[in-house]
């Protein structure tokens, strides 16, 4: 019984990190939303940069959190 348990952490364990280190594969969120006007964008900003999920002019200063929008 005592082998039982100990080989079941094993295996729960070994599970754990697989997931953790599959989720951590994946492309950082700067890259996913980078410079692409793919299915990630919620809005293309031409004409100003990204800010959230808006586009604002080039020449302000975004102050909000990453979002939706990507230059393009």
């Amino acid at each position: 019984m005592h082998t039982l348990r100990s080989m079941w952490k094993r295996v729960r364990l070994a599970g754990a990190l697989a997931l953790t280190l599959a989720a951590a594969s994946g492309p950082p969120l700067t890259v996913a939303c980078g410079n692409s006007s793919g299915p990630t964008c919620c809005k293309v900003c031409t004409a100003g940069k990204a800010c959230g999920d808006a586009c604002i002019q080039k020449t302000d200063t975004c102050s909000q959190p990453p979002g939706c929008a990507c230059n393009g």
